[in-house]
């Protein structure tokens, strides 16, 4: 899809004549806390960014398509302004988080770490295994955040297809030991 039929897409789904992007327009539209905010998902993500995960959308890079102003200084800056939390803070806030949940090697069981080749978000997740008997990973080359979990399109790559099998097999394993599990133990 063009850049042009994404702007269609919004201007038909909008009452908005025209999209503003303004660093003071997002701000406010974020400390907006009523229950029917625009941004309440966003607000709410911003809040774990400051507090849990430190994972900023930046655009430093020279290659990067899109506004050189949206830096890690930049984002870190919305901390304080909508919830008072300052950047010094960061650090600690990531450190105590990775501390609490393994970081990349949480001591987990019967969870599946599902990304894609291309989704960003993949370096929030655990992308290699630590054991060979229990598989958690599933690793789609070719796709985007969360393209696993869309509707199902005869468009959709084999590698995506293989990829909903594995994960299908996985939770019907995992469902087949936990009744296993139960039955044992209500039978002892």
């Amino acid at each position: 899809m063009s850049l042009l039929s994404y702007i269609w897409v919004y201007r038909s789904t909008s009452e908005d004549l025209c999209l503003d992007v303004s660093h003071e327009h997002t701000v406010k539209e974020l400390m907006d806390t009523s229950l029917h905010s625009k941004r309440r998902a966003e607000r709410l993500w911003t809040y774990q960014t400051c507090t849990e995960f430190g994972f900023y959308q930046t655009c430093e890079d020279a290659t990067c398509p899109f506004s050189g102003m949206l830096t890690l200084q930049a984002q870190s800056k919305l901390c304080p302004v909508l919830f008072g939390i300052f950047q010094h803070s960061l650090p600690g806030n990531i450190a105590s988080t990775n501390t609490y949940y393994g970081g990349d090697q949480p001591a987990t069981s019967r969870v599946l770490y599902v990304n894609g080749g291309i989704d960003p978000w993949q370096a929030l997740s655990v992308v290699h295994s630590r054991t060979e008997e229990e598989e958690q990973i599933v690793f789609i080359e070719d796709t985007a955040h969360c393209a696993d979990m869309m509707s199902r399109r005869a468009s959709d790559r084999n590698s995506l297809k293989k990829a909903r099998q594995e994960i299908s097999n996985h939770v019907a394993k995992w469902l087949r030991m936990a009744a296993w599990e139960k039955m044992n133990k209500t039978t002892v």
